[in-house]
């Protein structure tokens, strides 16, 4: 599976103003988090799926993947919000499932199902909006907002530089354990110890090697310099902004109504 970054790169939404890029997203995802709507959620989760999917060209199994890494998360959350424990004279009136747990009842209660139902969709539907956002825009066009935001040059740096680390070691990672897996590193549990303490090793010595390196391209420069002054050249497009409004519009109409 193609790297995070490198899908940015090749996606046909790239040629888009990052501009209209964040006002788009930023728009369906603070309806989703400020209104937690089920019909809001589901339909910011199916809207960026599908421009994920059908404009930015990225395999459905390859977003699903991506899916899959916060979703993980998100499911030892619900698992705590969605089961209670309590006293069998306790037990709420609302109980949709119940089991004996030793002198106590483990229970799914109505609300607690509800809560955690809002919850997945509000998650999921942010996620989707992020995933849109770093899928069709190249990390110099991220740095471009950032500048226009008037952040910091020092923060902009730091999150530059982490970004790109980030990847470069998730590279170095596959490549260990693709060499590792090669030599039957894991063929058993013991090995598999061995081999992943290996590769945790090597991860550690790999960061501080290309720390110190990018350390001496900046001293070789006078250290003075930003790496991050960027300018773009790209337009805005009146169908673009016209869509953006037509958005608005609608979950408005849909947090409203419905």
């Amino acid at each position: 599976m193609l790297q995070i970054d490198q899908y940015a790169h090749i996606s046909p939404l790239k040629h888009i103003h990052p501009v209209e890029k964040v006002s788009f997203s930023g728009l369906f995802l603070l309806f989703s988090i400020l209104t937690k709507d089920i019909w809001v959620t589901s339909f910011t989760f199916i809207v960026m799926s599908v421009i994920i999917v059908a404009g930015g060209r990225i395999h459905i199994l390859h977003y699903v993947k991506l899916l899959t890494i916060p979703s993980l998360f998100l499911l030892t959350s619900l698992v705590t919000i969605l089961f209670s424990i309590a006293p069998e004279e306790k037990l709420p009136v609302e109980t949709l499932w119940s089991t004996n747990f030793f002198s106590w009842k483990l229970y799914i209660s109505r609300f607690s199902f509800h809560q955690t139902f809002q919850l997945a969709a509000t998650v999921l539907s942010s996620v989707s909006c992020l995933y849109f956002f770093i899928l069709s825009t190249p990390l110099h066009q991220f740095m471009w907002v950032l500048q226009k935001a008037k952040l910091p040059k020092l923060f902009r740096e730091l999150l530059g530089f982490t970004y790109q680390f980030i990847f470069v070691l998730l590279a170095t990672m596959q490549e260990i354990y693709v060499a590792q897996a090669s030599r039957l590193g894991y063929q058993h549990f013991k090995g598999s110890i061995g081999a992943i303490a290996q590769l945790v090793a090597n991860l550690f010595i790999k960061s501080l090697t290309t720390a110190k390196e990018l350390q001496i391209a900046i001293d070789s420069r006078g250290g003075d310099e930003f790496l991050y002054d960027i300018d773009i050249h790209q337009s805005y497009r009146t169908l673009h902004i016209a869509g953006i409004g037509i958005s608005a519009i609608l979950l408005t109409l849909l947090t409203v109504c419905l």
